[in-house]
């Protein structure tokens, strides 16, 4: 079974079927930079709560297929 993560994220801009989103932090150990996310669609400047699966890290990206996401009003 594939783990769920659950990330709070700004979007930022995105590039064919790719989504880019604002994170700076860690996952397993690892400094992330940024978040691309494969699905979904987004606001420019709004924030999310994603749910992805299917996530993985390379060179201070993490990638993952949206499960789920609400923008958040605040």
């Amino acid at each position: 079974m594939e783990k769920t993560v659950y990330i709070v994220s700004r979007y930022i801009n995105s590039y064919h079927h790719d989504h880019y989103f604002h994170f700076v932090g860690y996952f397993n150990g690892v400094r992330i930079n940024k978040i691309v996310v494969r699905g979904g669609n987004f606001e420019l400047g709004e924030d999310y709560v994603l749910a992805l699966n299917k996530v993985k890290c390379k060179s201070s990206i993490l990638y993952g297929k949206l499960v789920k996401s609400k923008k958040l009003f605040i």
